[in-house]
């Protein structure tokens, strides 16, 4: 659980707040306090280990912000949710190790305030990559990004920052100097788009030098935004959420274009790109590869008795038992109603045979339960196998055909079994 201390001495509007992040931040408990007082007791007891505190700063017995450093005594990240914030206060608010604030000035106010939360607890697992061959901009940068929440990795240097992105694919955002000695900010910029596409990495240019053709140089390197060192705090971290939120969402929109809704697993398309890429590396290195089709059986008769949210059910149970049993190196997909597809790298026919009869009992071993009957799947499937230190001149779609050929023939013979393709079916 995340439990959110909110301390706010409206009591219609600390219940909206409550009720707010307790909807749409998963798994949160807020705690409310109406006076610095009670947020004292609060705190006192030991009781939560809170995850958050959102403040406000006009207090009836702190009204200067007081509940500030009372909050950051018990270590407690703080966002500062307030009407109040002319430009002396949220200098003074800005002097002190707050996370954030939000202006309590509009209708959108607490939808705000519920994004930035989430994004904070979501900067948890999101990796930043932070450049720069001084160690004293590295303090400052690193500790800026981890008062919001990021994992933070540091390089000194491109080479290094290189080596550090090809050891965590999970990287997304690369924050990199301008000037550095080697390779400066533009040249890596130039190194990791040649690996990485900008959807998948942002990359934020910085520097210190004055330079207006310097930002342009960036970004047709393939950057993605620039900063001038001389940053405002505030400016800063929006700049990096922005960057963020768009690599997070176009990821998204990938994952949903390449995967199956309903079971999680490569759709159709995907299949067929990443099983032509598996084959050409089957030829380049002379390895034998398997292709299998695999049906699950009388599947209709499955929507027909208990219906298609229990046919869904046993799609998502059969997807899960598949791929409990691939490798890493496998590809499985859905690449039809009830058909899934596999490609298997360096797999020889005696091989294949016994991995395919694996699958196959892990559906069989698969209970579904759908009111007081249990479901039990069988599939059946049909495989070919080629030899590639023979034969360069197969296409996957053939290969597909054949494993389909063979599947027939599994259903032919009884279902729920393994059938392999010879020339003779």
């Amino acid at each position: 659980m995340k439990y959110i201390l909110s301390v706010e001495d409206s009591k219609l509007f600390s219940s909206i707040i409550q009720k707010n992040i307790e909807t749409h931040i998963e798994d949160s408990i807020v705690i409310t306090a109406y006076t610095m007082a009670d947020a004292q007791k609060i705190l006192e007891l030991n009781k939560y280990d809170f995850d958050i505190a959102v403040l406000d700063i006009n207090l009836p017995d702190a009204p200067n912000g007081e509940i500030i450093d009372l909050v950051v005594g018990y270590k407690v990240p703080i966002f500062v949710f307030s009407s109040m914030m002319e430009e002396k206060l949220h200098k003074k608010v800005f002097s002190k190790p707050v996370v954030d604030f939000v202006l309590k000035d509009n209708t959108t106010s607490i939808s705000n305030l519920v994004n930035m939360l989430n994004r904070f607890i979501k900067n948890a697992t999101t990796k930043i990559l932070y450049v720069d061959d001084s160690k004293t901009a590295q303090r400052f940068i690193s500790n800026l990004l981890s008062r919001y929440n990021f994992d933070v990795m540091k390089a000194s240097s491109g080479e290094e920052a290189l080596v550090t992105l090809e050891s965590n694919q999970d990287i997304s955002l690369v924050i990199t100097d301008f000037m550095m000695p080697e390779m400066d900010g533009i040249g890596l910029t130039k190194e990791i788009r040649r690996t990485y596409p900008d959807w998948n990495i942002s990359i934020i240019g910085m520097s210190a030098k004055e330079n207006d053709k310097l930002s342009g140089r960036f970004l047709k390197s393939g950057g993605n935004d620039f900063l001038n060192k001389n940053f405002q705090r505030e400016e800063f971290f929006c700049r990096i959420h922005q960057n963020i939120n768009l690599v997070e969402h176009i990821n998204e929109l990938h994952d949903i274009a390449s995967n199956d809704f309903l079971t999680g697993l490569p759709n159709r398309r995907s299949f067929f790109n990443n099983g032509e890429t598996l084959q050409e590396n089957a030829v380049r290195q002379e390895l034998g590869i398997v292709v299998a089709m695999m049906d699950i059986d009388f599947f209709k008769r499955i929507n027909d008795t208990w219906g298609h949210n229990a046919g869904d059910k046993v799609l998502k149970a059969v997807a899960q038992g598949l791929s409990k049993r691939c490798r890493v190196s496998d590809i499985l997909a859905r690449v039809g109603g009830e058909e899934f597809a596999f490609i298997g790298l360096d797999i020889n026919p005696e091989q294949a045979i016994k991995a395919l009869n694996e699958f196959r009992l892990a559906v069989e071993e698969t209970v579904v339960l759908e009111g007081n009957d249990e479901i039990n799947p069988t599939i059946s499937i049909g495989f070919v196998s080629m030899d590639y230190t023979e034969n360069f001149d197969e296409e996957l779609d053939t290969l597909i055909q054949r494993a389909d050929e063979a599947l027939y023939l599994a259903k032919e013979n009884g279902r729920n079994r393994v059938e392999k393709y010879s020339a003779t079916i």
